[in-house]
């Protein structure tokens, strides 16, 4: 089997050849080691006070290839440690002028939040969530008329940008598109979660048409992805947190329940499957996943107490299955017998029948190319079908 075939049938809950293995690579600090890359020194640049106006405007003009490199990056290195697929994301972003962040600079996605710019020790550029734009709901009702063309122009470029992904890589590596952020996240995040928590009750019409404006326009993001002509594809929420969802489950159903199963048909209705991601701990909201249409889960973040074998006792082949290594130790320091002896068991726990994709459970800067090089020489070795480890 090849690796497009490989996916596929386990998407079927059928037993490919082996266990097909997906990357989370996208961060530019995995990448560049691979493939032997230095870091583009941007935080450097937007330091230096002479060139800081220049560099934004660089970057403003130059978004949509800037995001296209990092993940043409993603892709060959990918390739490169061997795996079946990697998701593929776009963001839409803008640099503003802004004192209260350090470089006197502050980076807003299109939906409302505020992005710092860091560095991490190598000089690879980090971007972390600050807090949301638009904490009022005048502020949020401006935000999104004078945001309209801007909404447009980025479900064009989202379209575009997968599809070239998948035309220069689709023949090496599948190339799984992720539509996010989700309509939970782009609800909340933008207006804050004190704010959206308390709006969910003072002004339960305010939250009704956040809720209905994103969803509307999350469907015509996963349709632009779907533009790329994979068969499968990622949304995602992350609806949990360490202990367990970030709101009760029935509040979850009642407001987001009719949009998720929106969201299932929209993929369904165009003959794809449909990955899942959530961060956190889920067990409470895996019979609403399957109950909303999902044809899968990514992540079951060991670290939030999600347990593979577990999920799969719960869901039986409901759902596929994808990721669960952990990143905050294994894949980051852990030994190369403790990687391989989670693989052996990730298998175990999940992939008999089908329906097991092994992945790390998420991604980030301080991965380590060389752990992801071992868990992918595993998943070879110990996931060749009939399972008899």
């Amino acid at each position: 089997m090849d690796f497009k075939e490989r996916i596929l049938t386990a998407m079927e809950h059928q037993e490919p050849d082996r266990v097909p293995v997906m990357g989370l690579v996208m961060d530019p600090a995995t990448s560049n080691q691979v493939l032997g890359k230095q870091p583009a020194d941007i935080g450097g640049l937007l330091n230096d006070p002479s060139m800081r106006g220049q560099v934004k405007d660089i970057i403003n003009l130059s978004w949509n290839d800037i995001m296209y490199s990092n993940f043409a990056d993603a892709l060959e290195a990918s390739i490169k440690l061997g795996f079946d697929a990697n998701w593929t994301v776009y963001t839409s972003m803008e640099v503003v002028e802004d004192p209260q962040c350090k470089t006197g600079l502050a980076w807003h996605d299109a939906f409302g939040r505020l992005w710092e710019m860091t560095t991490d020790d190598k000089g690879n550029m980090l971007l972390n969530y600050i807090c949301g734009l638009l904490t009022t709901e005048d502020k949020w009702e401006a935000w999104v008329e004078n945001k309209r063309p801007s909404f447009d122009m980025m479900i064009q470029n989202v379209a575009g940008y997968h599809r070239k992904l998948v035309d220069n890589y689709g023949d090496r590596i599948y190339p799984i598109g992720y539509a996010a952020p989700g309509i939970f996240e782009n609800s909340w995040q933008p207006i804050g979660f004190v704010n959206f928590s308390r709006f969910v009750y003072q002004k339960p019409n305010f939250v009704e048409r956040v809720i209905a404006f994103h969803t509307d326009l999350y469907l015509r993001y996963l349709d632009a992805v779907m533009q790329s002509g994979v068969e499968v594809v990622m949304g995602g929420d992350d609806l949990g947190q360490k202990t367990g969802p970030m709101m009760r489950p029935e509040l979850i159903e009642k407001l987001l329940g009719e949009s998720y199963r929106r969201v299932s048909e929209t993929v369904h209705k165009k003959g794809r499957k449909l990955v899942w991601h959530s961060c956190g701990n889920i067990y409470s909201l895996l019979e609403k996943f399957v109950e909303w249409g999902f044809d899968g889960i990514i992540t079951m973040e060991p670290t939030a107490g999600m347990e593979l074998g577990r999920v799969r006792e719960q869901v039986g082949h409901k759902l596929v299955l994808v990721g669960n290594l952990d990143v905050s130790y294994l894949l980051v320091r852990g030994s190369r017998e403790e990687v391989e002896a989670a693989v052996k068991k990730a298998i175990r726990d999940a992939a008999r029948g089908g329906g097991y994709i092994l992945s790390a459970s998420h991604s980030h800067s301080s991965v380590d190319p060389k752990r992801l090089e071992w868990m992918v020489d595993a998943a070879h070795r110990y996931g060749k079908y009939p399972i008899s480890i």
